[in-house]
This record gives structure tokens, sequence and C-alpha cells, in this order.
């Protein structure tokens, strides 16, 4: 027995030795991370991230999460990683469109303080998912934003801040709306028409009492797309151009809808889906060559009953801005185009 336990302790010593000379290092020594992000940024804490503490990180504890980490996307998603360069204007331009009106709106910075999410998740594509669709962004829990496209940010560039400016107040509705809930008087006004495959429907949204093709998923969607996009477009364009819509289109009882024709949105026009091969061979880059094809027998659209609809819908959102968070949100609208403006100057 002895000559065992000698033994065993021969090897306990042997073991720790081994373990202290793998393990033990001088004082001068330090671990080095290696440089090796996707996303082609730096390691540590640099001009970037304190930039970014100043902006959101301190007034608001928003954390922007920009170095890659695939564990933060599901392996469902196609991405990209952010441009380094993109990050900070992008992150500008995002905090003027937000969080600046909410803080005019409301008088101080206390309601984005108790609202806002504590991250932002920043990709730098556009989202796409194994079936082709894309995905602009994601709320989840109350807690952070996923933003994609990043990379296309351009804060001089109108449209491409107003698709920031959709993004963010979209996924933030979905957080106002986990926080206190909008009543179900919504849900019911158009129950019949959200449709899974909403991208495939060649029916004008209006017609139906949507804001936009979208908002036809599921309720939550509609309520959160009825809110960005009346941000988004600003009263003026909201009131005389989404909703007084009277673009001609081909007389249902000759053509079906999305059966038999198709609208070029370059000549403004309707072709049947049969002439294109005759279109492609005498098209020479101009309108003149295939004006013969466009489709004559037009009518004008009444959407009238989805404009009733959307009101109902707008009337709801109001109200809930107002009895929720005390918010007027016909206010709030003007605040977010006039940040719009002064970001894209």
């Amino acid at each position: 027995m002895k000559t065992i336990l000698k033994i065993r302790n021969i090897k306990l010593i042997l073991l720790a030795s081994i373990a202290i000379s793998i393990f033990s290092c001088k004082k001068n020594d330090k671990l080095v991370l290696q440089d090796n992000y996707l996303g082609g940024e730096v390691s540590g804490k640099t001009a970037l991230d304190s930039a970014l503490n100043v902006l959101l990180v301190k007034p608001y504890n928003i954390e922007v999460k920009y170095k890659w980490d695939q564990s933060q996307f599901d392996k469902q998603y196609t991405i990209v990683p952010p441009r380094v360069d993109k990050v900070l204007p992008a992150m500008t331009s995002l905090k003027q469109v937000w969080i600046d009106p909410y803080n005019a709106e409301t008088g101080s910075d206390l309601f984005m303080k108790t609202y806002s999410p504590k991250q932002l998740i920043l990709a730098g594509s556009p989202i796409l998912t194994k079936d082709g669709n894309g995905i602009n962004g994601l709320a989840e829990g109350g807690l952070d934003i996923l933003l994609s496209d990043i990379n296309s940010t351009d804060p001089k560039d109108k449209a491409k801040v107003s698709d920031l400016l959709h993004l963010i107040h979209h996924e933030f509705t979905h957080i106002l709306n986990q926080k206190k809930a909008y009543t179900t008087d919504f849900n019911v006004i158009t129950p019949s028409d959200y449709i899974a495959d909403w991208y495939n429907s060649p029916v004008n949204p209006l017609a139906l009492g949507f804001i936009s093709g979208y908002a036809r998923k599921e309720p939550v969607e509609d309520f959160a797309e009825t809110v960005s996009w009346m941000l988004t477009w600003g009263k003026d364009y909201y009131e005389n151009t989404y909703l007084k819509q009277s673009t001609p289109f081909p007389d249902p009882a000759l053509y079906p809808a999305g059966s038999y024709y198709t609208y070029d949105p370059n000549a403004g026009q309707y072709y049947k889906v049969s002439d294109l091969p005759a279109i492609l061979k005498v098209y020479n880059g101009t309108l003149a060559s295939i004006s013969p094809f466009f489709i004559k027998e037009l009518v004008k659209p009444d959407y009238s009953a989805g404009v009733a609809k959307l009101r109902k819908k707008e009337a709801i959102v109001v109200a809930y801005f107002k009895s929720a968070y005390n918010i007027d949100f016909y206010s709030l609208q003007t605040n977010v185009q006039k940040s719009l403006a002064n970001a894209t100057k």
C-alpha cells in the first residue's frame, strides 16, 4: 500500500509541476487579443466606441453592438458585418430622427431613457432569409433592436435616412406595444385581409385599408407600420399623396388583377404579361417603341372604403399614444419631419 501511495504522490507532484509551468506567466507578460473581427474593426476601445459612448451609452444607456458576433443573429439569415466608417454616421442620423423628436415632444429625455432598448445590434447588409425574403429589423422583448443595411446609410441622402427612420420607429413601436398594449379594436378593422404571403398579393394595400403591403402580415405589424409610415412620410405626403392615390388600373372585367397584366414603374403604364416577349424584341431604350403594347382600357380606382378603414386605424394609433404615453401623435409627426429635414441638410 505504501508503495502505491508513493507512486500516486509522485504523479500528483509531476502533474502540479506541469500545470504550473504551463499556466504561470511573468508579471510583464500580457495577453494580446487578436484583431480577427470579420467587420474589419480593431479590438479594444476605439475612438468610435468613445463617440458612441457620448452619443448613446452615457445619456440613454443604449449600447451599440457593431463588432461582429455571429451569436447575435439567427443562422437562417444571410448577412455581412457593418462597415466601421458607416456606424457613427448611421447612429448620429438615427438619434436625430428617433430620439430627438421624442425628446422635443415630451419636453425632456426621460421618456427615451425609460423606454428605449438597451442594445442596438447592427448588420451591414439587408437580412435575407433562406426563402429569399428580407428582414429590415427585429425587436426582441423590449431589450434590443436589430438594425440591418447599415452599410448603405448616407446621412445626406433623404431617402436613405428615411429608410432608417421608418425602420427604427417601426421596431420602437413594437417595444412600446410590449410595454403597454393597444386596444384589440384595432385587430378587427380588417380581420380577413391579413395574409402570410402578403408579398405575393397584387392588390393595392390602400384598397383594403392598409398603409403598406407588409402591414397585411398580422395586426401587430399593421400597427407598427401605420405608426412608422405616418411618421416617415409626414402629414402632407400621407394626406395628399398616399390617401389620394388615383393612378388608373386595367379594367378588372377585362384583366383580372395580378393574372394577365403587370405594371412598369419606369413607364408608369401597364402591359399584358403575354406581350413581354414581343416587347423585348422591339424595345430600343425609349418608351415610344413599346407604347403600342400599353393597356388602354383603364379605370380610376375607388379607394374610399380602404381609406375609411385606415382612418379608423389612425384614430386608434393617435388615441393609444395619448392614453398610454401622453404623447400628441400629430405633434410627434411634425417633430420627426423637422428632425429629418435638419439631419439631411
